[in-house]
């Protein structure tokens, strides 16, 4: 007779005397996003005194209580084993009995990736160069960070150069340091994905970069009313200044930002309200056409005839043009300036313009616009590797070669089989797997730029099943190959020679010394060498069906990625599914290999 105990929230329940039902569920052949958790069927409590303070009284319509919104912990024993700790326990409804469900196994931290849409943009950065971002800017020759790529521009062309990249697995690291999710890739595997690289084909700006790096002006001097100052800063800021002038240019139209103070001494004449003075930061939109006055008042100030000193404080905006500067001065330009001193920073609004040569250019916001499950699925996918739940918070990534190459180490099962016929039939046997098609197809993604087709197809050879389906559709594009390296459309020139930007797909390649390349990455070659022991699961399938007598200590090891074997019917299986019944009698779906 099974005996079971329940706690929650280290509380130990009153429980029923019927069998909790349990079933493990195997990954196999599973999209990546449809992790499935092992799973409790639902549990009937009684509703004892003891079960009602557990749940706080939420069967109350009057409750105030959260605990049916909330995720508690709990803890199964059978027979004096610790078969499950660290379950999620719900509470799904009250009515006759309390009903609550169990998950475990399950990765917390991974289901917020799949269930939270974030994309690859949403990864936060910081403003740290050569992490966060880098210049982009001719640097002579190609490298790792800049490798050599037909992006459709002329190589001697001094407005455009190679666009940096990131690796893959820069991305998913990123991914593990901030959903708390572990990556468990077969080191023979993370040997291709550390190869793969990331074009990063926008040119998009960040607004926290440029806060983090103002350009500060130090005032160097005065002529009349006119400041003048010196600029404090690097070559890749998005704006120029003269040194040693008073004016400043964008390099685009932008709204720029000042702040910082400026004491400025003036020559004391009577009659001038010089609390009242402003001063002002005066726009043009070309050195002759004023566009506006932007006057900053101070109200303190201290008098030291025959002088009067004032302490400006600058914290507002000016829109610039590329074409035009803005100036700073004194007062209403008529009073003469005896001594100045301070300074000012200068950032600027992100635009929604392009990155130009030679600015900063930011990592995390050129990412492709692609949600980070979608990214994991695809490079997953790409290795032909399937994913388990790894402990609380990891996820192991599985080649399906393993099942096979785990059978060195396959459990034997042949004694515990409880035979349903007479003769050696199984209990139950199908001869197709869900979402098989005659046609397998893997894919890229659509784009009419690309000459030649890099999609793949493992086909089933069983009549009786759909003709054909998409199992895998990338979100990258595919790539042509010009030269030796990777052909990516993003530059041409028009009728007039002159270069324009197009927006493209986005793309995943190979990094071979300073070259991106894409041979290697055609599903034709990645199936060859990936999806071996996939096409033979998926073709002549049959599914085994049996109970099969397994205790806790053996439910509780389980490992999904060992097949068992039967000798009954003289071969190994891999495990879809496990349903406990009583008396330790289970219901299992195997997969033969």
């Amino acid at each position: 007779m099974t005996r079971d105990e329940l706690y929650i929230n280290n509380t130990k329940a009153d429980l029923n005397k019927t069998d909790i039902t349990l079933s493990y569920k195997s990954n196999l052949l599973t999209d990546i996003s449809k992790i499935i958790s092992n799973r409790s069927y639902t549990i009937r409590l009684p509703k004892t005194a003891k079960n009602l303070a557990l749940i706080e009284c939420s069967h109350l319509p009057s409750s105030i209580s959260r605990y049916p919104y909330l995720k508690h912990k709990g803890t199964l024993l059978r027979n004096g084993v610790e078969m499950i700790k660290n379950a999620n326990v719900v509470l799904l409804e009250t009515g006759e009995t309390i009903e609550v469900a169990l998950t475990w196994g399950n990765v917390t931290n991974f289901a917020g990736v799949v269930n939270d849409g974030k994309k690859l943009t949403d990864i936060t950065h910081g403003t740290v160069e050569g992490v966060d971002w880098v210049v982009w800017s001719n640097k002579g020759s190609n490298s790792a960070q800049f490798p050599l790529i037909d992006y459709g521009f002329n190589s001697d062309d001094p407005n455009v150069w190679y666009h940096p990249v990131v690796t893959v697995k820069w991305i998913l690291d990123k991914i593990q340091e901030q959903s708390g999710v572990t990556f468990n890739f077969p080191s023979d595997k993370l040997t291709v994905i550390n190869k793969m690289i990331i074009p990063l084909l926008t040119r998009n700006d960040s607004q926290e970069i440029y806060d983090a790096y103002p350009m500060t002006l130090k005032v160097t001097g005065y002529d009349s009313s006119i400041i003048k100052f010196e600029a404090v800063g690097d070559s890749t800021q998005q704006y120029v200044s003269t040194n040693g002038s008073r004016d400043i240019y964008p390099k685009f139209d932008s709204t720029l930002k000042l702040k910082g103070t400026i004491e400025v001494s003036y020559t004391y004449s009577q009659g001038i309200d010089y609390l009242n003075t402003p001063f002002q930061i005066t726009v043009y939109s070309t050195p002759t056409k004023q566009e506006e006055i932007i006057n900053i008042y101070k109200p303190a100030a201290y008098i030291e005839p025959p002088y009067i000193r004032l302490v400006y404080s600058f914290d507002t905006s000016a829109t610039v043009y590329k074409d035009g500067y803005f100036i700073i001065s004194s007062g209403n330009g008529k009073q003469p300036i005896n001594s100045v001193s301070g300074s000012l920073s200068v950032t600027i609004t992100e635009r929604e313009e392009d990155v130009l040569l030679g600015e900063k250019f930011p990592l995390v916001p050129n990412l492709p616009d692609i949600k980070q499950i979608d990214f994991i699925k695809a490079v997953a996918s790409m290795v032909g590797l399937f994913a388990l739940p790894d402990g609380e918070n990891g996820i192991k990534f599985i080649p399906f070669d393993n099942l096979s190459a785990n059978k060195s180490k396959a459990v034997d099962w042949t004694n515990r089989v409880i035979m349903a016929y007479n003769s050696v039939t199984p209990r139950n046997l199908q001869y197709t797997l869900d979402n098989i098609a005659q046609n397998n197809w893997f894919r890229y993604k659509e784009d009419d730029n690309v000459m030649g087709n890099y999609d793949g197809n493992i086909q089933v050879d069983d009549a009786t099943i759909e003709y054909e389906r998409d199992a895998i559709t990338l979100p990258f594009s595919a790539c042509s190959t010009k030269g030796g390296v990777a052909y990516i459309p993003l530059y041409s020139y028009n009728e007039e020679g002159e270069l324009e930007y197009n927006k493209t797909n986005p793309r995943i390649l190979l990094l071979d010394g300073t070259k991106g390349i894409f041979k290697g990455l055609e599903w034709t070659t990645l199936i060859a060498n990936n999806y071996q022991t996939y096409k033979g699961l998926i073709n002549n399938a049959k599914v085994v069906t049996e109970y099969i007598r397994l205790n806790s200590i053996e439910l509780r090891d389980l490992e999904m990625d060992i097949p068992v074997y039967l000798a009954q019917y003289g071969c190994y299986l891999a495990i879809i599914e496990i349903t406990t019944k009583e008396n330790d009698i289970c219901e299992c779906k195997l997969l033969k290999l």
